[in-house]
């Protein structure tokens, strides 16, 4: 994929070559709030010259990609062990890596607690985006899938600092994938103002998913529409073939996709308190993962079948949370 810049407002993303995009931002180091590298060897952050993660997942159909987002400001940036952040005011980006050797509810709820004391130490409370890459993800785990097993400590983790009821208010959009390696990969971006969390009429929320899903529901909203001073960016949750709360077209992949693509139409055309919110076709990058990267060329076809040449797709090899899941699709988009 070549070198894209996305303006979101007070914010940049940038996505493209790795070795392109380092050329194009040598003089604009002190803007970066964080890197983001697809297709690495083994997961990994770095915190020089900024906050940076190695994603082990691999980009399907090019060469490995990075992600960068940009402040209009010059940034501060800490550390604290394996959690790294860059922070200018309204806005604060992070990512942080995790052994699993605890057990996976075990290292979810210690990456959440963290992101969560961070946010509030820092001045950023709200949080509009998290990124989460779950080794084994639909593995059992002594007799519980992985996946089910992170939602339990991601869970405990927003209990104990809110309490359930006031928590679902501050879940927001999300996503969580399959990745290689033993160690839970998450990255995220927080607002010092409040952000608003959307649903989708199609679907169950998921934080209210029955028990039949595991112990915990996923604490996730389906979308979230950044405050106005990160650009009022609407940040899509990662979604499915998922009506109600339950998985269709199981095993057909050209279902899952019309499935999908119809839930994000749906969230879309609901909107956020009446505001007009863009059609998937004007998305600034759609990123897709796929369980099996033999289907690429077919999803490639359909898509840009339905959405256009116009909106950039970024197609990454990952499992999806549900085993009988085959195509996931998140983004960002302007508002």
């Amino acid at each position: 994929m070549s070198a894209s810049e996305r303006a979101l407002g007070a914010l940049e993303l940038r996505v493209g070559d790795p070795a392109r995009l380092a050329a194009e931002l040598a003089g604009e180091r002190e803007r970066i709030l964080l890197e983001v590298g697809f297709g690495a060897a083994a997961a990994a952050v770095g915190a020089e010259p900024g906050p940076r993660l190695s994603v082990p997942n691999r980009v399907l159909g090019s060469a490995p990609a990075t992600e960068v987002w940009l402040s209009p400001r010059p940034v501060t940036r800490g550390r604290r062990g394996d959690l790294v952040w860059a922070e200018d005011g309204e806005a604060l980006f992070g990512c942080l890596t995790r052994e699993l050797g605890g057990g996976t509810a075990a290292a979810a709820r210690s990456v959440f607690e963290e992101m969560l004391a961070l946010g509030d130490e820092r001045g950023y409370p709200h949080l509009v985006r998290v990124w989460n890459f779950v080794p084994g993800i639909n593995e059992e785990e002594r007799g519980t899938e992985r996946y089910r097993l992170f939602n339990v400590g991601r869970a405990a983790a927003f209990d104990e600092r809110y309490g359930e009821r006031e928590a679902e208010r501050r879940f927001s959009a999300s996503s969580a994938v399959g990745t290689a390696g033993a160690r839970l990969v998450t990255y995220f971006a927080a607002a010092a103002a409040p952000a608003s969390h959307l649903g989708n009429p199609r679907q169950v929320h998921a934080y209210r998913y029955p028990a039949e899903y595991g112990p915990r529901a996923p604490s996730f909203a389906r979308a979230t529409v950044a405050p106005a001073a990160l650009g009022g960016a609407l940040f899509l949750s990662g979604t499915a073939s998922v009506a109600g709360h339950e998985t269709r077209h199981a095993g057909s992949l050209d279902g899952q996709l019309d499935e999908t693509l119809l839930n994000i139409e749906s969230l879309l055309a609901a909107g956020a308190a009446g505001a007009a919110l863009p059609a998937p076709g004007d998305f600034d990058l759609l990123r897709v993962y796929l369980r099996d990267p033999g289907t690429l060329a077919r999803v490639e076809e359909r898509l840009r079948r339905r959405l256009g040449e116009r909106v950039p797709l970024l197609f990454v090899e990952a499992d999806i949370c549900r085993a009988d899941l085959l195509v996931e699709i998140e983004g960002v988009a302007l508002t």
